[in-house]
């Protein structure tokens, strides 16, 4: 199995997609804000909250089919995951192998690499759609501000998914750094 670019395509996505998505979305936010019939919200608020509901639901859909259209046929071949017949702490070891930097069996590099570039993949999929969820709840926080328990429990929990997107987007350069380091 072999990576042919998956780091670049989720580079260009971040740096020439997503923008363009944010500010479409938060254009037609304050469009939709200045047609919409509620007078008692201010203009500015009401456009940054449809624009970020705007951009969450965009980041879905368009991270789903970005991820499908070019991060996906970047994987060749196409074939069942690697881990599939291993035990659940062969798994582990083969997961630790790939994103801890500890040294590498070299018996077992094949069957390694394949699975750092599924890992790789599944990754980069989930870095295409993760902003979807803050967009969402920060939205809801700029609509709602904090007024009670409920909203201070929401931005805890969109911090803690920002750390979590953070979380990922290590993993994901971690495989990539194994993917240079073991090519032969």
């Amino acid at each position: 199995m072999a990576d042919l670019g998956s780091g670049a395509a989720v580079r260009r996505y971040f740096f020439v997609v997503f923008p363009w998505m944010v500010v479409v979305a938060l254009l037609v936010g304050f469009a939709v804000a200045a047609i919409w019939p509620d007078p008692e919200q201010n203009m500015l608020r009401s456009g940054i909250y449809f624009g970020l509901i705007l951009t969450g639901i965009g980041t879905l859909v368009v991270g789903l089919v970005y991820g499908n259209k070019m991060v996906g046929p970047l994987v060749q071949p196409r074939r069942m995951g690697v881990t599939v017949g291993l035990t659940a702490d062969e798994t582990k070891y083969v997961r630790r192998q790939v994103l801890t930097g500890k040294s590498t069996d070299l018996e077992k590099l094949p069957v390694l690499r394949g699975a750092a570039v599924q890992i790789r993949e599944g990754l980069a999929r989930h870095l295409l759609t993760a902003p979807a969820l803050p967009a969402l709840l920060g939205g809801q926080a700029v609509s709602h501000g904090i007024t009670s328990a409920l909203d201070v429990v929401m931005m805890l929990l969109l911090l803690a998914l920002t750390v979590l997107w953070v979380f990922i987007a290590h993993q994901f350069r971690r495989t990539g750094s194994f993917l240079n380091s073991t090519r032969s």
